[in-house]
């Protein structure tokens, strides 16, 4: 069994971070061990493949966990600008959009994967070792077992860095809070996040494949819970989208209820207006062009539906009020998500109370934790990037502060 400084169990985006860091510290002997046959399968994948590292607008408000100020500590030492500074003197180069979304000016998730693992090649002392999974770990006096499907690695600091339960197409099934489990550590609930909403079909079905800038607002039991501005897409399933994606992080699990704006552009007020001198004006027309220009034709005519309107007759002023109503106030039940397959991070995982200041386990000393495995997740926009790269660079400078074969004692 060959001897490492310190194992890495997960070669995504948090993993590959930490193996750098380290080596960039000058600890030796850092291996990766990766499940998947290359690194990065779920980096490669972000922001719709586009790969949104990080937000201009960063801070421990856009994320959910129960230790906003240890959060909020971690990214400090490592934020947005030394994040970007770093992978620009990788070699890459990039901006922001309107919404603070950082972008590679390639606007190719892979290229920010490929600056990582070109640089983990150029490291001597960065091994990786792929179509590994880990099927069990143990400390026996100073030293970590880490058994894979093929062999048994040695290591005085493990680093479980192997994501949570989202997008098992990438490797990442939930595996990885046993191996937690096995040092002690309890798990808190896990449920999918930034995922599609599933509700009724009815109302919606004619929609099906229309994409709408539309303000969203969530309620749970009546109470305002978010309200975001951006796409919704229509579906077979439900309503998907950026804003779909933003209100999922806020949904209770029952007794959810959307309310779609599309219009947000416009107030009640001249909205009513504009159709009451359209009905005055075209008394004989049939009610399926009242909204013509005004919204898609195949929302207008979901619109006329949820109110009770045949499109093929005159539509009086009496039913304005339910139909600015229903453009503004579009009511869609939550009935579920679709789930962990879908869904683009995990809620929940190991209690960031488990681990001290520096992610190291309170439980197991020299067990470190980054990124999706540990109980926080952010909002839609490149913060669950930015803290799988925080968390990362935390856990490596805590191995590297505590000298153990790191050349630095």
């Amino acid at each position: 069994m060959k001897f490492y400084d310190t194992v890495i169990l997960g070669g995504g985006a948090s993993g590959m971070m930490c193996a750098l860091r380290l080596a960039e510290r000058v600890c030796k002997k850092i291996l990766i061990l990766e499940r998947n046959d290359r690194l990065g399968k779920k980096l490669s994948a972000t922001g719709n493949g586009q790969g949104n590292v990080t937000n201009a607008a960063m801070g421990a408000e856009h994320y959910f966990t129960t230790e906003q100020e240890k959060l909020q500590k971690i990214i400090e030492a490592f934020d947005e600008r030394a994040l970007q500074e770093y992978l620009v003197r990788l070699g890459g180069l990039f901006f922001a959009d309107e919404e603070g979304r950082v972008y590679p000016l390639s606007r190719q998730a892979s290229s920010v994967t490929d600056l990582l693992r070109m640089q983990i090649a150029r490291s001597e002392e960065i091994s990786v070792a792929l179509s590994e999974k880990a099927i069990g770990a143990e400390r026996n006096g100073k030293e970590f077992f880490v058994r894979t499907e093929s062999d048994t690695y040695r290591c005085a600091h493990l680093v479980l860095a192997a994501g949570g339960k989202a997008a098992r197409h990438f490797g990442t099934d939930g595996n990885a809070y046993a191996l937690a489990k096995a040092f002690g550590h309890s798990i808190a609930p896990l449920s999918p996040a930034l995922v599609q909403m599933k509700t009724p079909q009815d109302l919606i079905r004619g929609m099906k494949g229309i994409r709408t800038d539309c303000e969203v607002s969530l309620y749970h039991k009546q109470k305002l819970r978010k309200s975001v501005r951006g796409d919704v897409i229509f579906t077979d399933y439900g309503v998907s989208g950026n804003a779909i994606f933003k209100l999922s992080s806020y949904l209770s699990g029952e007794n959810d209820l959307l309310q779609i704006n599309f219009l947000p552009e416009i107030d009640e007020r001249a909205l009513t207006e504009t159709l009451e001198r359209k009905i005055a004006e075209y008394p004989d027309q049939p009610a399926e062009y009242l909204l013509c220009a005004i919204v898609n034709n195949s929302i207008a005519r979901s619109l006329l539906k949820s109110c009770g309107i045949g499109g093929n007759a005159p539509c009086g002023k009496g039913a304005v009020p339910a139909l600015v109503a229903s453009i503004r106030e579009f009511p869609l039940a939550v009935t579920g998500t679709l789930g962990f397959d879908y869904a683009q991070v995990t809620r929940g995982g190991v209690p960031t109370e488990e681990t001290d200041e520096r992610l190291m386990s309170r439980l197991c000393p020299e067990l470190y934790f980054t990124g999706e495995i540990l109980n926080v997740d952010g909002e839609c926009g490149g913060y669950n990037l930015q803290w799988a790269f925080s968390s990362a660079e935390c856990v490596a400078a805590a191995i590297a502060e505590r000298g153990f074969s790191c050349g630095n004692k």
